[in-house]
């Protein structure tokens, strides 16, 4: 992006002040997303009008026109009521494949997805999104890694997500090698006492209440 050129308009900050203080935007998985692949056909399309389709887009933001900067950036523009949004559509060549990124109508910054909100489009940061575990406490934490590990392991198992029942009773499933096997379920093994640790704490607790 060329200096100085910009898109979007920071007068929308304004809005996000007073969005950062709503409970309700405090995780990122209760907002639907906005994929930059979404826009990937408009790479190389005519410029003019298009709809938007997908999850949580409302009827305000389906419609959009694709434009064209003179140094040939393309954006996608939404109309609000006293503005508009507009979102640039910026490709990387660095890895194997050709990314594409859009850019926070905001903050500038590009990114892989934008949430989406009632007043528009906007990143992570913006919105003072949080992901879901960074609330969690380390005892969940240890559970949802146990989990996901077992599950790599024994895949539907029964009792897999069990953490009363102790991995190491799970069989040995048939197309793994004994060595990684038993180094898995070791670090598994591993985990699970330290869970068990912080589960004791918190029955202990409980129990004096």
């Amino acid at each position: 992006m060329a200096k100085g050129f910009h898109f979007g308009h920071l007068r929308h900050l304004r809005h996000l002040r007073h969005l950062r203080h709503l409970r309700h935007l405090r995780h990122t998985s209760e907002l639907y997303k906005l994929p930059a692949k979404a826009f990937k056909n408009l790479l190389t399309t005519e410029l003019g009008t298009y709809q938007l389709d997908g999850e949580g887009i409302t009827t305000s933001f389906k419609h959009f026109e694709l434009k064209q900067h003179i140094e040939g950036i393309r954006y996608a523009t939404f109309e609000r009521e006293n503005d508009n949004l507009e979102i640039a559509l910026l490709t990387c060549s660095k890895s194997v494949r050709t990314k594409l990124y859009i850019t926070c109508p905001f903050c500038q910054n590009k990114k892989q997805h934008l949430y989406i909100f009632k007043n528009g489009f906007a990143c992570r940061n913006c919105l003072n999104l949080n992901y879901a575990s960074q609330s969690e406490r380390k005892q969940d934490r240890l559970a949802r890694r146990i989990r996901k590990l077992r599950s790599s392991i024994w895949g539907n198992l029964v009792n897999v997500n069990n953490l009363t029942e102790s991995a190491r009773y799970f069989p040995k499933p048939k197309n793994k090698h004994w060595v990684k096997f038993e180094y898995d379920k070791a670090v598994l093994q591993e985990l699970e006492k330290r869970y068990w640790i912080l589960a004791e704490i918190q029955i202990s607790k409980l129990l004096l209440i």
